[in-house]
């Protein structure tokens, strides 16, 4: 089974996100801060979902300390966020998606979809 991380300081969404990604067979690990993530960080992650606006971390710059950590660089980040400039900034912090809020349930579940099945594999020494 899938494993996504979702980080969202709104527990409604995060609620919603468990329903709809089990629902769709996926195990789902729920966060409401970037330090509740970095606590329990495991490398048997498929994806990670991050939105921008965290309470103790901008959702950017927990993107680029996954990216930089080799423990979990390999792993897909999808971005969301109502900010219109979320596409370029996602994409300077490393992501490798990005959804404006709001989105469509079935988008979101055809992108995330996308990217676990696209997971890049760290090489072996």
């Amino acid at each position: 089974m899938k494993k996504i991380v979702f980080v969202e300081d709104d527990l409604g969404i995060l609620e919603v996100a468990r329903f709809i990604f089990e629902k769709a067979g996926y195990s789902v690990s729920l966060h409401g801060s970037a330090e509740s993530l970095l606590a329990e960080l495991s490398a048997e992650t498929d994806i990670f979902i991050l939105d921008k606006q965290l309470p103790d971390m901008d959702g950017l710059e927990l993107c680029r300390k996954l990216k930089a950590s080799p423990q979990t660089s390999a792993i897909p980040i999808l971005m969301l966020s109502a900010n219109p400039q979320i596409r370029n900034l996602a994409s300077a912090a490393g992501a490798d998606a990005v959804m404006e809020k709001p989105f469509e349930i079935k988008e979101l579940l055809m992108v995330v979809g996308n990217l676990v099945a696209t997971m890049k594999l760290p090489l072996s020494s």
